[in-house]
């Protein structure tokens, strides 16, 4: 995996108001889990040259030490493995975490190419039957289901995103977060986000003068981040790119297609310093192994711990929200709840309210997706009366109740109220309920299409993918951006299961 910055960090959220961390502990020392993560992609060079070799050494050493981590591992790649009989390399790696690396890796069209222009259902359909074949695939040949995806390269969309949640599955080096949260629910699936300059030792473990530095450059590295994290990614490496000097892909650099008798091989290291990487691994896994203040697990493991949500949302939490929205101005994200949740939340209290003059206690909480469409910011409408906003509650309920997203818009007397509209104006009836001056009349405000918290930085991430290598020059972000800003909605911090 490797776009831009490469993803070698995941943070995730640290303490949260009803939540309580897990961390492990030894003699009182709070320990920070870290996951030692692969990349394991090269489906095109010969067997002659070894490279399906390289992960199964680094399974067996992890085995030998003690540790686990995760392999990221493209459908392509591991059908290979099993066409060339490599029962060994699968049952090495079979022993750790497998997760998926999308099932077509860098074969054109790539995730982001098909994506490019595709409506939500029409992405969604195709991410969701080119990905669950990649699992079934991953499953039958290592004999676990993934329980994540990770991004390959600039593979990103928010389709697939969304696709992964019928897959009960999380998202790796996603280019989604928050302030101070890199574990993030987006598109109803949990994210792992990552950032920074961990690991990627990918060409240094063959030759000691390369690799000693960056060893001893992580005695003061680790210790530095983890006072602000509780999650990290150690990126080990790209396996095949320990032996490799290019990346395998560069064969399908800039839109390339060719077939495999048209594949290159590419420019290798000797092979006899395969010796010195494999010593070198060995010193970082016990390295990593032997820190007091990490504890090695994996993403599967991490997915389960991150995997809590709130199912219900008190009266007295949606008011809290709601005069939050009104007073900050702006679609706010919840620790608990995404906006969302929280618009489908406030539709429903208030059909209830229109039916008995009282609030439900608590609200059942929906998980939609945003809106298909951008949003109005500014209304065609600006005063409606009580009980023409008891209409527009019904018509967003059953709207969402029969697409699965909010909707982009809601129209009176044939003029349009778009979403964050909407959501400002249900947030001031219902902050209003029990108050004997209850107005008649209400005004309509223009108000943010959708969340801009931490916005520069997510799409700043999105629009990187075009720069993949792998990616046509032309390719067109612009689609995708504006799927990704739609889908922001969706967004609010993963916590760790209440205790």
């Amino acid at each position: 995996m490797r776009i831009s910055v490469l993803i070698l960090l995941a943070a995730a959220v640290m303490t949260f108001s009803g939540c309580s961390v897990k961390k492990g502990e030894v003699a009182g020392l709070v320990k920070t889990p870290m996951v030692i993560c692969f990349d394991v992609e090269d489906y095109t060079s010969p067997d002659s040259v070894g490279m399906d070799d390289i992960p199964k050494w680094l399974a067996e050493i992890m085995t030998e030490e003690g540790v686990t981590g995760t392999f990221f591992v493209i459908g392509e790649k591991a059908r290979m493995l099993e066409s060339r009989g490599r029962k060994d390399v699968i049952r090495a790696m079979a022993n750790h975490d497998i997760g998926s690396h999308t099932n077509h890796g860098s074969i054109h069209h790539t995730v982001t190419e098909t994506l490019e222009y595709a409506s939500w259902e029409e992405g969604l359909e195709t991410m969701f039957r080119n990905e669950s074949a990649g699992f079934s695939d991953l499953e039958d040949i290592f004999g676990q289901r993934p329980a994540n995806l990770a991004r390959h390269g600039g593979s990103f969309g928010p389709q697939l995103t969304g696709a992964l949640s019928r897959l009960s599955a999380g998202y790796v080096y996603s280019p989604v977060s928050l302030p101070g949260h890199n574990a993030v629910w987006f598109c109803n699936t949990l994210n792992f986000h990552g950032e920074g300059d961990y690991g990627f030792f990918d060409n240094a473990y063959y030759r000691d003068d390369l690799f000693n530095p960056m060893l001893d450059a992580l005695d003061s590295l680790i210790p530095a981040s983890l006072g602000n994290i509780d999650v990290m990614a150690f990126f080990a490496n790209h396996p095949s790119k320990i032996r490799s000097i290019q990346f395998w892909d560069f064969n399908y650099y800039r839109g390339a297609n060719p077939g495999p008798d048209e594949w290159q091989t590419p420019e290798l290291r000797p092979l006899e310093s395969m010796k010195t990487a494999q010593k070198n691994f060995r010193r970082l896994v016990q390295y990593l192994r032997d820190r007091d203040d990490i504890e090695l697990t994996t993403f599967r493991e991490l997915a389960n711990r991150f995997s809590f949500q709130r199912e219900t949302i008190s009266r007295e939490e949606l008011g809290e929200i709601a005069g939050r929205i009104l007073s900050e101005k702006k679609v706010v994200i919840d620790d608990h709840y995404s906006p969302a949740e929280i618009f489908a939340a406030l539709s429903d209290a208030i059909c209830y309210y229109e039916t008995g003059n009282k609030l439900p206690a608590q609200v059942t909480v929906q998980r939609p997706f945003g809106p298909v469409e951008m949003p109005l910011r500014d209304p065609e409408i600006h005063h409606i009366l009580i009980n023409e906003i008891y209409e527009l509650a019904s018509g967003a309920k059953e709207t969402i109740e029969k697409t699965g997203h909010l909707p982009s818009f809601l129209s009176h007397n044939n003029k349009k109220i778009g979403t964050g509209s909407l959501l400002a104006l249900f947030s001031d009836l219902y902050t209003k309920f029990g108050d004997p001056d209850i107005p008649d009349r209400f005004t309509v405000i223009s108000f943010e299409s959708y969340p801009s918290v931490n916005e520069d930085k997510i799409i700043g991430e999105v629009a990187a993918c075009k720069e993949w290598p792998v990616h046509r020059e032309d390719l067109d972000m612009s689609h995708l951006i504006e799927m990704t800003k739609l889908q922001l909605w969706t967004l609010k911090p993963a916590l760790q299961k209440e205790m």
